[in-house]
């Protein structure tokens, strides 16, 4: 069964009217703990350069900025862009073609993007090309039941249905990657999760195992 159309992908981000603002709590409850986690484990410290790719208004960039990490991100959809509250942080671009010479950014990284993909290796191997060495991904895991209920309903999101640990690294062997670590982290939906949510949700994070979200750090240098 095909998962991804990206045709319609594109129609659907382009019609796109509502999102929530990277700057909500609920976001910074989503997407700060996973910044954290994958900058401890590639080593990256405040003042590095980071690419965010498929970067949507600005969700992950927007708390890669305020980790201290020189950011930018990299979106195809012009709608998403112009929503975005942070348009300054944006370039428009396409992930299988980034608008960057080899080596540009200390780690690359892309967020819920490689399940609206086609082609996600490539848009891996072209990660690695314009990093220094770190690659990082976070993705929906399709072994959180909340998560997979997502994906079967929406047809945007129909994607996640193929991401799971082992899906994760056969990606990353297919792009020449080597995996650092991966786990499942995550109780907070970055778009669905009311606020009253975000107390009990950030107890499970801190002390469940599992989650509906997989973190990926690899490095594109071999041992």
């Amino acid at each position: 069964m095909r998962l991804v159309d990206e045709a319609r992908q594109q129609g659907h981000w382009e019609g796109r009217r509502t999102y929530r603002d990277p700057r909500d709590p609920v976001a910074r409850a989503f997407a700060e703990p996973k910044v954290r986690w994958l900058s401890e484990q590639l080593g990256i410290a405040p003042g590095a350069t980071v690419l965010d790719v498929g970067a949507g208004n600005g969700m992950f960039t927007w708390w890669w900025s305020k980790s201290g990490a020189r950011v930018r991100g990299v979106e195809l959809s012009q709608n998403m862009i112009e929503r975005s509250p942070c348009p300054e942080l944006l370039d428009r671009g396409d992930a299988y073609d980034l608008p960057f010479e080899d080596a540009s950014f200390d780690l690359v990284f892309a967020g819920n993007m490689l399940h609206h993909l086609e082609r996600p290796a490539d848009a891996l191997r072209e990660m690695a090309r314009v990093s220094r060495g770190a690659v990082a991904v976070c993705e929906g895991n399709r072994n959180h039941p909340p998560m997979a209920g997502f994906g079967v309903l929406s047809n945007a999101c129909r994607g996640v249905l193929a991401y799971s640990r082992a899906r994760l690294a056969e990606l990353a062997g297919e792009a020449g990657l080597r995996v650092v670590a991966i786990r499942a982290q995550g109780y907070v939906y970055e778009n669905r999760s009311p606020r009253a949510s975000i107390g009990p949700a950030g107890w499970l994070e801190r002390h469940s195992p599992g989650g509906a979200y997989l973190l990926m750090a690899a490095s594109s240098e071999r041992p």
